[in-house]
């Protein structure tokens, strides 16, 4: 007969598996997140990166103080591994695998007292690469800096450590680096915006919104009737004037705004002209009007005022 066949087990040897079971070690089962390597073998390998280090040999001494973090990331030794790891990448010219590495030490080892070493390092190499000053040796760029990667490591920067001086610095540094590019204004005026409301009393957010007026009046085109960019920079130097009175930016935004002023009458004059030789003069009335309210006298007041007389209508 064909089917199953029941098998019995004695007693004794269902002890004895178990027992067999029981008496495996619980050291040799693998625990998830454990570090590899005892700490005698990590001190071993940081000698070895060491001694390479010091021989001058520091590409040997960039993988053996990375193997000795990697191996081990809690041992006493790990923090200074993985900072001079990436001191030594710096120095080699690797600088996107040095910011990432420095970024290892920020995250992993805070209560180091590299810690802080490591913050300064890395915004420094950010702001380097920001400002062009090595931007020929990344080997992420060809002709020109990578605007999306400056921008990504000064945001890390920033975020590293959000209420520090360093943060309104790495910002403003953003919105620079999109002013540097034509295509990007609107990027940094929202850069710059974010100076200011984020890091209002930083010694940035004056300069900050400065550069939001500048950069509207630059988007204002001359005879264009849709005036808001000008606009809108007015108020962002009278903000300035308001806000920050005291500081160097203060006269130039005074000045500025007497110049959109300026230009808003010119351009209100400009206006009543063509409706005028189209002989539209209720029109034009309008912004004669304009022209000979904010203002006190000059050759466009005087002209506005003759122009008002000559179509018959009042000031």
């Amino acid at each position: 007969m064909i089917g199953l066949r029941r098998v019995l087990l004695h007693p004794g040897w269902c002890f004895c598996i178990l027992a067999s079971c029981a008496s495996e070690p619980e050291s040799e089962l693998p625990i998830a997140g454990t570090p590899h390597g005892s700490d005698r073998d990590v001190q071993s390998l940081y000698a070895r990166a060491q001694a390479a280090d010091q021989s001058g040999k520091s590409k040997r001494a960039i993988s053996l103080y990375g193997n000795t973090a990697d191996k081990n990331p809690h041992s006493s030794v790990a923090p200074a591994a993985r900072f001079r790891q990436a001191q030594l990448l710096e120095q080699r010219d690797k600088l996107d695998k040095a910011f990432e590495t420095y970024q290892m030490v920020i995250t992993l080892y805070q209560a180091s007292s590299l810690y802080a070493k490591a913050r300064d390092s890395q915004a420094r190499l950010a702001h380097a690469v920001a400002d062009g000053q090595i931007s020929d040796k990344l080997l992420w760029f060809k002709t020109a800096p990578d605007i999306k990667k400056i921008v990504s490591m000064l945001a890390t920067v920033r975020d590293n450590a959000p209420r520090a001086p360093s943060a309104a610095k790495a910002q403003h540094a953003i919105g620079r680096a999109y002013e540097s590019k034509k295509s990007k204004a609107n990027e940094a005026i929202t850069a710059y915006q974010d100076v200011v409301d984020n890091y209002p009393r930083s010694l940035y957010a004056p300069e900050a919104q400065y550069k939001i007026g500048q950069l509207l009046t630059m988007g204002a085109s001359k005879g264009n009737q849709d005036n808001s960019n000008l606009d809108r920079a007015q108020h962002a130097f009278e903000d300035l004037h308001q806000s920050y009175p005291n500081s160097k930016r203060a006269a130039d935004a005074a000045t500025k705004i007497a110049e959109i002023r300026s230009r808003e009458i010119q351009r209100n004059f400009d206006i009543a002209e063509f409706y005028f030789k189209k002989e539209q003069n209720n029109s034009a009335a309008v912004y004669y009007r304009e022209v000979v309210r904010k203002t006190t006298g000059g050759p466009l007041h005087d002209r506005a005022k003759v122009r008002l007389q000559s179509i018959g209508t009042s000031e």
